[in-house]
Parts: structure tokens; C-alpha cells; sequence
């Protein structure tokens, strides 16, 4: 297999990990949805050889990566948090007994402009109520926003080829949301709170303090670029900042990931575990001179890996599959190879 730059990748047969290619991870389309960086991390976690015992997700939103490394069983449980009521609601409503509730909910959806109008106004309690909100506005509106001011697939007007329930296939998200159920003896929590809440709390687990080795977050934070029309919950630039200081006191091993925006480079190129990574095809670390990036990553154990001598500055690719299969009902995992540089 030839990189970029045109140079051959060398493959190890030996090296393989269990994968799951479903495109439907997550029943929610997330602006910034990160579901093709689950196997990358899949393969550091690797790489570390300690299993994660609770991986964290404070940045919620779609939930893919936490979703796609527990299905495929590379941590023992996840614990999700968002600052989104909506968000929040949804994922716990999904991991509870509720779901077959919300699931016919969605089965008798009335999927049109009126129902739209109706929830887009509507003042709901947290709880299903806010779930089922969640779930019809983001698989009915422009681009799976939440925000205030997104408008309806196909326009108010409803003129477009693409209409309001285009995206709003009601038996397969009700099945997927089934299906996500039956994993909720593995999802520690699910809390409507801030990524400073959720770090205090994790402190106060006897995960954290008999193994602070096994705890493993992933960040995902807003966009720097146009966060504030997408998210009803976005960050200003200071709170980037705070989030990089914060960082260095994050209780076990961590990994964030930003869209490639100048001002996410200017505060992280320096740290030893920083990476450019391209999504297109392959999730790749690169030397920074050499590659056009598409996500930034930086993570701890990017650091302590190329620390070791285990991980290379440069050139090592992990190539992720063009035709993508569908796993089977019962969360079928499929074997992937992936070729180290």
C-alpha cells in the first residue's frame, strides 16, 4: 500500500483489530460526528496494552466513538456526558428501561413540517419527552443541528427534492435504539453537565483511584469555526483555552480531537502528543510538514508511545475501509488488518 508521499507501507499481517463497519453507529447525524476515528483509537489502545476499564466521552453529541469501542469490546464500560439537556436526555433515555417507550415513539412518529413546528417550539422536561425531541429535530433538521435557528430538511417551504423525513428512517432508528439498550449494564452513567462536572466526579470513582491507568477519555469539544451556529451549547475562545489548560490534570489517559482550524493548531502543536490526521481515506499520523490535515489529535498516550520508541513521528498509516458492510442484528464484529509504517 503506498502513502501519500508515494512511499510503500509496510503491512504486518499479525497486526489486526476487531472491527465493526456499520455506517449507523449512532442513531443521532452529528455535526462533527468522529465515528471514523473510533478505530484509530481502537488500535492506540492497542498499542498500550491496558484495556480501558471506563472510557469517558464528556463531549457527548453522537456518542459514535464511545459506542463503536464498546460494541466492539475494547473497554469494559463507557460513561457519557453533555451539556445539551437534549443530548443528555436522549443517550440516557437510550441506555434505560425507557427505551422501548422512546422506540415507539419513534415507530408512530408523525414525520412532518407540522410535528417539526410543533417540537421545535415545544418546552420539554428532561427525561423521554427531551429524547424524543432530540432525536426527530436531529434527523429532521439541516444538517442534524439542534440550534435554534437551524431550519427543516427541504425548507420551510418544503420545495426541495430532499424532504422533512428523508433522513428519518423510523424503523431503523427505533431497532438501532433497541439494539443500543441491551448495552446499558455497561454505560456507568449518562449526566447533563460540563466536561469540568464530569472530571470532578470521575476523581471520586473506585475505577480512578485503584486504577487511574484504566480510565480513558476521549475529548471532542465544539468546533473553533462556526460552533456557535451549530451546537446550542458551543465555546468561546476562552473556554478552548481553559480546556487545554484542563488537560493537564485529566484523571487517566486522554485523546482529543479538533476540526484543523489555525487557532486548535497554535495551541497544541507543541505538545509531544500532538498529530495531523487524515479522515479521507485512512486515519494517518504524519510529519506535520508533510501532510494537509483534516482533524488534529493530541493525546497523552500519542506521547508516551512515541516516548517509548513505539510509536513513529511519521509515516504510520492505518488504512480505514472504503466499502463499508453492514454488521448483523447481533452486532456482528468483523476482523480489519491495519498496516503500520
Amino acid at each position: 500500500m503506498k502513502t501519500e508521499s508515494g512511499l510503500e507501507a509496510k503491512v504486518d499481517p499479525t497486526r489486526a483489530v476487531n472491527w465493526c463497519t456499520r455506517s449507523d453507529i449512532s442513531p443521532l447525524r452529528y455535526p462533527g460526528g468522529k465515528r471514523k476515528l473510533a478505530p484509530f483509537i481502537a488500535d492506540l489502545i492497542s498499542k498500550t496494552r491496558v484495556r480501558p476499564a471506563l472510557f469517558v466521552e464528556p463531549f457527548a453529541g453522537g456518542a459514535s466513538v464511545s459506542i463503536s469501542l464498546l460494541e466492539a469490546d475494547y473497554v469494559d464500560a463507557i460513561a457519557l456526558a453533555d451539556a445539551d439537556p437534549l443530548v443528555a436526555s436522549f443517550w440516557a433515555t437510550v441506555f434505560s428501561s425507557d427505551a422501548d417507550r422512546l422506540a415507539n415513539m419513534i415507530y408512530d412518529a408523525k414525520v412532518t413540517l407540522e410535528e417539526w413546528i410543533r417540537l421545535k417550539q415545544a418546552d420539554v422536561a428532561p427525561g423521554i419527552d427531551a429524547a424524543f425531541k432530540c432525536i426527530f429535530l436531529n434527523r429532521t433538521s439541516f444538517s442534524g443541528s439542534l440550534h435554534q435557528k437551524a431550519g427543516p430538511i427541504g425548507g420551510m417551504a418544503q420545495a426541495s427534492d430532499y424532504k422533512i423525513d428523508c433522513r428519518f428512517n423510523q424503523t431503523k432508528i427505533a431497532e438501532r435504539i433497541l439494539e443500543l439498550s441491551r448495552l446499558r449494564h455497561r454505560v456507568r452513567f449518562v449526566r447533563n453537565e460540563t466536561y469540568r462536572k464530569t472530571i470532578r466526579d470521575i476523581r471520586k470513582t473506585a475505577v480512578f483511584r485503584d486504577t487511574p491507568d484504566k480510565v480513558f477519555w476521549y475529548l471532542d469539544p465544539p468546533f473553533f469555526a462556526k460552533a456557535d451556529k451549530l451546537y446550542r451549547c458551543h465555546f468561546a475562545k476562552q473556554d478552548h483555552i481553559e480546556l487545554a489548560a484542563a488537560t493537564r490534570t485529566i484523571p487517566g489517559n486522554w485523546l482529543l480531537s479538533y476540526d484543523a482550524h489555525v487557532d486548535a493548531q497554535a495551541l497544541y502543536e507543541s505538545h509531544p502528543g500532538y498529530a495531523l490526521v487524515n479522515l479521507q481515506y485512512s486515519a494517518r499520523i504524519d510529519e506535520k510538514q508533510r501532510l494537509v490535515a483534516k482533524e488534529i489529535v493530541v493525546a497523552n498516550i500519542i506521547a508516551d508511545l512515541r516516548a517509548k520508541g513505539e510509536l513513529q513521528h511519521g509515516a504510520e498509516i492505518i488504512p480505514i475501509p472504503l466499502r463499508r458492510q453492514k454488521a448483523s442484528a447481533n452486532i456482528e464484529v468483523l476482523e480489519r488488518t491495519f498496516a503500520i509504517g
